[in-house]
């Protein structure tokens, strides 16, 4: 598997104001400045029920679970031993997919709500049945003093006769999230609200919007897979302020637009938060991809056709992004004269209390991945240790990206208020002025004098379905140049260079769409997206493609109806790159620009989600 680690360096009026890496898992990344803690993601090949249409007995239901709560302790034990202090587990890690209403019974528990009553399931065992799952999980987290999330199912009954939504069993069954504090007891409980054609499980009656509480990073939002895709309640904890999610999953990847590490990095970049994310290994249904993504640093996995099905964990240190818990620490740290670690702090309250710690001061380098293959942990690493590429240190000032396999370079600034774009300083594109774009903003065809002034004819349009959509198309022609497509009065527009073609007969095209997505879901979106080609023939467009060779420097530009977009740049081998530069104006403009790729480009693109036009 090829290794990639990407770094952006010092950034003026930043998404980030910490150093940008991307690291596939099996790299090395430099450590995060500042106040930080470490968690960890694990993707999980599950163990299957093979006849999940059958219903089981409760006891056959319990020994399935048991075989995969298994794997979960091991996993649990690897990311405490690394100095983890959260983990993520994905969506349907316990039990599987596809049951009916009825087959899925023997799986389901009673979740009391952590709102309404404490409890400790490891140890007050008594004061509900039937729940040996909620014991399993709440024992493994106090034993490895971890808050840790799940994904099961649950089950409450309902009054039939005075609730209008009740099914007519007398009974819900919910696909959800649940979350234990270090020591055991249930901080969360969370009902999935965007359902994926799943049978066995009813949307809640009403919308939950759900956060916790932590000692070493402040507060945390969740949500479940779909979920992501909407406002409800992905957008309602952005606008309470919540910068850091949990994201169990199951995700099928569907390229070119929507591949599990793809949208998870686009999501941290537009949202302008931490994803950790946590996906099933299932190669029989195109699943994979998990990661732990933040606005400037990153570590994810996507298992590549042959390699084998296994699990993986993911570890790595981040910046605390909660604003009024840093707040509080640092007036706390005022008060007692500045003592303590500049990152690396004890974590404060319960987590204290649970002998939890993350790492000190003399880690400079912060953790990297670790033992890949046999049990699949991946840890952030120090910045001296060999076997690999590192980030250049702190201490180096404003150096250039490096382009190579694994290297980065530059220095990091402290994490800052949330803005609206990163940059990286790109060199111009060929015949662009330093300090102009080179493209027409107006809203008439014209440029302005100092614009690139010569082009290719251009290009003859067309439509291609594209994520089941239909796109409006313009091929890329010559090795550089300007295109603008439009579908209605949405309209993208992108500036190219593309390497040297010689016998490079790959095909690339700028696509634009804005309307309703109505297959697998139903929801409205504004999307442009430069894109490799399958084959020769324009028809191919829009399809599946993991692969590229050719290697383009670009501006991508949209004049979006709404300010939820979500950047992305995905190169061949399915290995996430770091935009130069996204920004974002007043009146809807979305620029993303990039220089240098270390590998093929596969797809660019500006996903917009147009939330009120649902």
């Amino acid at each position: 598997m090829a290794l990639r680690v990407l770094q952006t360096v010092a950034a003026v009026a930043v998404l980030c104001r910490f150093p940008v890496t991307l690291t596939r898992a099996g790299d090395k990344t430099e450590g995060t400045p500042g106040q930080s803690y470490v968690a960890a993601v694990y993707e999980h090949r599950i163990i299957l029920n093979p006849e999940p249409h059958v219903p089981l007995s409760r006891t056959a239901a319990l020994k399935h679970m048991m075989s995969n709560l298994d794997v979960y302790e091991e996993q649990a034990a690897r990311a405490a031993q690394q100095g983890a202090q959260i983990i993520v587990f994905p969506e349907d890690g316990l039990q599987g997919f596809n049951f009916s209403r009825l087959s899925i019974s023997g799986y389901l528990e009673t979740i009391p709500d952590p709102q309404s009553e404490d409890w400790n399931p490891c140890t007050q065992t008594d004061r509900h049945t039937h729940t040996e799952v909620l014991q399993r999980l709440s024992c493994m987290a106090r034993r490895h003093s971890l808050y840790l999330v799940a994904n099961m199912a649950d089950l409450q009954p309902c009054p039939l006769t005075s609730h209008p939504t009740c099914p007519p069993d007398g009974r819900w069954q919910f696909n959800t999230d649940v979350v234990f504090r270090w020591d055991g007891s249930l901080a969360a409980r969370y009902h999935k609200h965007n359902l994926y054609f799943e049978n066995a499980f009813d949307a809640p009656p009403r919308l939950e919007v759900v956060t916790f509480d932590t000692p070493f990073a402040g507060r945390f939002g969740v949500f479940t897979c779909f979920d992501i895709l909407f406002h409800d309640p992905t957008i309602r904890l952005l606008e309470q302020g919540i910068r850091q999610m949990v994201y169990p999953t199951a995700w099928m990847n569907q390229l070119p637009l929507l591949s599990a590490v793809q949208f998870q990095r686009a999501f941290s970049l537009g949202a302008n938060s931490t994803l950790l994310a946590a996906n099933i290994r299932a190669d029989s249904l195109g699943m994979t991809g998990s990661g732990i993504f933040t606005p400037g640093t990153a570590i994810y996995h996507h298992a590549r056709t042959g390699q084998p099905e296994e699990g993986r964990l993911l570890v790595l240190r981040i910046p605390v992004l909660d604003t009024a818990w840093l707040g509080t620490e640092n007036r706390a740290k005022g008060q007692a004269g500045g003592e303590g670690e500049t990152w690396g702090e004890t974590a404060g309250g319960e987590g204290e209390a649970g002998g939890e710690t993350a790492r000190g001061e003399g880690e400079a380098g912060g953790e990297t991945a670790r033992g890949e293959g046999e049990a699949g942990a991946e840890t952030a690493r120090g910045e001296g240790e060999a076997g690999g590429e590192t980030a250049r240190g702190e201490g180096e000032a404003g150096g250039e990206t490096a382009r190579g396999e694994g290297e980065a370079g530059g220095e990091g600034e402290t994490e800052g208020e949330a803005v609206e774009a990163y940059t990286r300083s790109p060199k111009p594109l060929s015949g662009q002025r330093e300090g102009n774009s080179g493209f027409c903003l107006q809203e008439s065809q014209h440029c302005q004098e100092d614009s690139v002034s010569t082009s290719p004819p251009p290009p003859f349009p067309f439509t291609s379905s594209m994520m089941y959509d239909t796109f409006s198309f313009l091929l890329l022609s010559g090795s550089e140049g300007q295109l603008t497509v439009c579908d209605g009065p949405f309209c993208c527009h992108l500036q190219y260079r593309r390497s040297p073609l010689g016998d490079n007969a790959e095909l690339y095209a700028l696509g634009a769409f804005s309307g309703t997505h109505t297959v697998n879901g139903r929801y409205n979106v504004q999307v442009c997206a430069l894109v490799r080609c399958l084959g020769p023939e324009v028809s191919s467009c829009g399809q599946e493609v993991e692969e590229a060779e050719s290697r383009v420097d670009f501006l991508l530009e949209g004049k979006f109806g709404t300010r939820h977009v979500y950047p992305s740049l995905l190169g061949s081998g399915m290995v996430l790159e770091q935009p130069d530069q996204v920004k974002t104006t007043a009146d809807g403009r979305v620029t993303m620009e990039h220089s240098g790729m270390t590998v093929g480009l596969v797809t660019a693109c500006l996903y917009g989600r147009v939330y009120d036009q649902d």
